[in-house]
């Protein structure tokens, strides 16, 4: 197993880190299955512990506060989202067709099929998390904030792409139009339940919804929509 790099070389891991890797990996697997069945607030530390039958002074070792394991587990379902990102937008040409395949691959190819990563993703940018992340008091919280940075870059790039190419507006900053993008495609798929109540009155299911939603956006940015 080898892990990072030094002089473009591969590190080999000693087999005392190879254990602390599969220890950490481990801690993280049992939390996740506790925060999706619980929420963030429905677990302790003494319930991933005891899980594990591991000391609390042992799991503290590997992480120094409930909100650093929470945060481990969030950058999983990030990292599954990243490359949901780069894989839809790979498969398309156009900066138009880029941003379509983006947008919905949020609801289509992550939320539908890993909603607990979501659900847990969207704790994780609360205030609250914030807070913790600005006094330094999570561990990765860098890492979080790279892996947002790059999965908006995608939807960026297909912006700028976009503008060259002739199928979106020229006249849109890419990163601000992405941030825009992306909240408003957020809300559309954490619609609330008297909207989705409404929705059923009307005989639309919420896909039907969300793909309505997506198409409303892509004309505001669109060329000739």
């Amino acid at each position: 197993m080898t892990n990072g790099t030094h002089n473009g070389n591969p590190k080999i891991l000693s087999r005392r880190e190879r254990e602390k890797l599969q220890r950490r990996n481990s801690i993280i697997a049992a939390a996740e299955k506790r925060f999706f069945e619980r929420g963030f607030d429905g677990v302790s530390m003494d319930d991933v512990a005891k899980d594990l039958e591991l000391s609390k002074p042992a799991l503290y070792r590997y992480f120094r506060n409930k909100e650093s394991l929470y945060i481990a587990v969030v950058l999983r379902g990030m990292l599954i989202l990243r490359d949901t990102f780069k894989e839809a937008v790979a498969q398309k040409q156009t900066g138009v067709d880029k941003v379509s395949a983006y947008l919905r691959a949020l609801y289509f190819s992550f939320v539908r099929e890993h909603s607990n990563y979501y659900r847990l993703l969207n704790v994780a940018r609360e205030r609250r998390f914030m807070d913790l992340f600005a006094k330094h008091e999570v561990d990765d919280a860098d890492k979080f904030g790279t892996l947002a940075l790059e999965s908006l870059t995608l939807l960026a790039d297909a912006i700028q792409l976009g503008a060259e190419d002739g199928t979106l507006r020229a006249d849109l900053p890419p990163l601000q139009t992405a941030i825009f993008l992306v909240v408003a495609a957020e809300a559309a798929v954490n619609i609330g339940p008297e909207y989705q109540g409404l929705l059923h009155t009307m005989g639309l299911s919420k896909e039907e919804y969300l793909q309505h939603s997506i198409d409303l956006l892509l004309k505001a940015v669109a060329v000739n929509a």
